[in-house]
């Protein structure tokens, strides 16, 4: 082959890699069923967390390293999941026992990227509740703290362990 004959089967290998999977029949699902993150979404609660979280991934900046990383991993391996199955297994499991040995949750959680993480979630999660249910919410809580302190004050009228009061001169 010469060179340019190379040059061209290498640019039409590289076009055949960058076209999207065509759609199998496997990968169709009924128009009644959902995705797990859209039934997630349908919860009160976590469907807020999922928003917050979705929304903080979007604008997080090691988003787009993260996506090229999956979309080679995934072209690494497919084909050596083919080919050497039994290979794969065994890489993984060594990639599982390093991690099990070395621990990195327990400096990760650690780090400045989560400390920022917990506020921006509950500014988000405030900003999408409605205004009545916060209302709602701290009507509860002042009115169980008023009867709390209520309960908690003894009556100056009450209970005999009071000492009589010191005569007028």
């Amino acid at each position: 082959m010469t060179a340019l004959e190379r040059l061209e089967s290498s640019r039409g290998r590289l076009r055949l890699a960058m076209l999207p999977p065509p759609p199998s029949a496997s990968d169709s699902r009924p128009a009644g069923s959902s995705s797990w993150l859209q039934r997630l979404k349908g919860l009160p609660v976590v469907g807020l967390v999922v928003d917050a979280l979705s929304g903080w991934w979007m604008q997080h900046p090691l988003r787009p390293m993260f996506s090229v990383a999956a979309q080679a991993s995934g072209a690494v391996a497919k084909p050596l999941a083919q080919r050497h199955p039994v290979a794969l297994v065994l890489a993984a499991g060594l990639v599982g026992a390093a991690l099990a040995w070395a621990r990195p949750w327990r400096w990760a959680l650690k780090s400045a990227l989560f400390a920022g993480l917990a506020p921006q979630l509950a500014s988000r999660i405030a900003s999408k509740l409605p205004i009545e249910s916060w209302m709602t919410l701290l009507g509860t809580a002042l009115s169980g703290a008023g009867r709390q302190a209520g309960a908690a004050a003894p009556s100056p009228h009450a209970g005999p362990d009071l000492e009589p009061e010191p005569a007028a001169a």
